[in-house]
């Protein structure tokens, strides 16, 4: 009988094993494929939506620049006009005066207005030209030079922006990644429970049928061991959704099967064995007891010292920075429409006004050339750039209490994300220690309730204490892994508590 029931346990373990291995092929033939961070990372920065969304907004601040840039240098525009009067008044007054002057001198009037080139041009049924123009400012007061300033601080902004985009990626996917791992973990803990719990069951059924147990005992194992199978199909489902979730940030097909390669800790790391003193009372000290291992601090400080947390060097301070000098050059900008503006100008063009559609030869065309200097001053806006000047200024205002709340968030973050890491790795080392005195436990109450020496709600007890041991380690697993590579990215990173800065809008 109990080489059936190991047989049994055997097969229930092969049948997770595979579980594990596969959690999303089920209904396919794919192979699966195996995937490793480093992999998922590099796909992640070629496949990212936000990625591309901050490289647009790259390519248009980058366009935006060349915009102002185009106001240093001249504009050239070349025309083509054909033109046809169905009724010209210049030519009904020369045929009316023709008419009149040849009825007045009885005919002797040889001259006749509508030989004269003049008429012959105001006159003309058509009129064809072709022209070149160009302008050129000479002096804007410094609105263009500050122009060219704003948007070239809206485009190195936009470029924090990409190195921003890939690091928040790159901590999603790692989040997604070990998020993945640990629902592989708990869905394993979840069946090696679900499989005690069935065999504690059949140990019952076995002593029930010599007459050892009563029909409480098995109907309270039937229950325990029905209890904990919602519990499985949970961790099922979270396993397949944190997939999809993985499959979505590398744009995989939906279907794809994949094989995580990399594993949630390091190494198995055990218990450090310490020698104990023996216990002579009851009083605690508090120091003791509240005080962070040493071992914690030390690998803490190990990773603080190849991680930069200086408020300068993040990413969204840097862009707040260069809000604040986009508003500065925007507002330079406006007050300089005060300023008169000076411009030169310059026209050529050749017209020509044939008899016929169009002109038989270039002799046809005459030329009419123009050059001029311009000069603007805004004498009275009716308050326009008093306004203009003053929405300029709270822009700054705006922008410069923006990076004074990116310098706060930037420090709460650093602080937050040490916080983070001492906390996951005491819980990580906490937790090694405890899942090994929970199996060990577990061990010990199975000898004990085989051999009748416990209840079955001894077993039941510690075995829900190993399940939450063993969900705890992985946990604290996952978040380990997380925290470091957070501080490993957090120059990078845009604030956590929802600030975005912003450079202001271009003019």
């Amino acid at each position: 009988m109990h080489a059936l029931f190991a047989s049994a346990l055997v097969a229930s373990a092969v049948s997770a094993s595979a579980l594990r291995a596969q959690p999303a092929a089920t209904g396919t033939t794919t192979a699966p494929r195996a995937l490793s961070l480093a992999e998922a990372l590099r796909m992640a920065g070629g496949e990212s939506e936000q990625i591309a969304i901050a490289r647009a907004g790259v390519l248009r601040a980058q366009g935006q620049l060349g915009q102002a840039r185009s106001a240093l240098m001249p504009q050239l525009a070349t025309t083509m006009n054909w033109q046809k009067q169905l009724q010209n008044q210049f030519a009904a007054i020369s045929e009316r005066s023709s008419n009149n002057a040849s009825g007045g001198s009885g005919g002797n009037d040889t001259t006749s207005l509508a030989d004269n080139p003049i008429t012959r041009i105001f006159a003309s049924q058509y009129n064809f030209n072709v022209g070149l123009s160009a302008s050129q400012g000479l002096f804007s007061g410094g609105r263009t030079s500050a122009t060219i300033r704003a948007a070239r601080a809206a485009r190195e902004s936009a470029e924090i922006g990409i190195t921003s985009a890939q690091a928040q990626v790159q901590l999603d996917v790692t989040q997604t990644y070990y998020d993945a791992l640990l629902t592989d973990r708990l869905v394993s803990i979840a069946e090696s429970s679900l499989v005690q719990a069935e065999r504690t069951l059949r140990q019952v059924q076995l002593t029930r049928a010599v007459g050892s147990a009563s029909e409480f005992e098995l109907i309270r194992a039937r229950v325990t061991r029905d209890n904990q199978r919602p519990g499985w199909l949970q961790s099922r489902t979270n396993r397949d959704l944190a997939y999809v979730r993985l499959r979505q940030l590398l744009n995989l097909p939906p279907d794809q099967p994949l094989t995580l390669t990399d594993s949630i800790a390091e190494s198995p790391v055990s218990a450090p064995v310490v020698n104990v003193a023996p216990i002579t009372t009851v009083n605690v000290n508090v120091a003791d007891v509240l005080t962070i291992d040493p071992q914690v601090q030390a690998a803490v400080s190990r990773v603080l010292a190849g991680s930069d947390t200086g408020i300068g060097t993040r990413a969204p301070v840097k862009q707040a920075l260069k809000g604040v000098e986009v508003a500065q050059q925007q507002l330079r900008a406006t007050k300089a429409q005060r300023l008169p503006s000076i411009g030169a100008t310059t026209s050529y063009q050749r017209l020509a006004y044939p008899a016929g559609i169009l002109p038989k030869s270039l002799g046809d065309f005459f030329p009419n050339w123009t050059v001029g200097i311009g000069l603007s001053y805004p004498f009275f806006t009716g308050g326009r750039l008093r306004g203009e000047v003053q929405a300029a200024e709270a822009s700054v205002i705006e922008a410069r209490q923006r990076l004074r709340l990116a310098q706060e968030g930037a420090s709460l973050d650093a602080r937050q994300a040490v916080a983070q890491l001492t906390e996951s790795e005491a819980a990580w080392q906490a937790s090694v220690g405890t899942a090994e005195q929970a199996q060990r436990a577990y061990d010990i109450a199975e000898v004990r309730f085989r051999e009748g020496i416990s209840t079955q709600l001894e077993l039941s007890e510690t075995r829900n204490q190993l399940q939450q041991a063993l969900a705890n380690r992985a946990q604290a697993a996952r978040n380990l892994q997380v925290a470091r590579k957070r501080l490993e990215l957090l120059p990078y990173l845009p604030l956590s508590q929802g600030f975005t800065p912003t450079t202001g809008t271009s003019r």
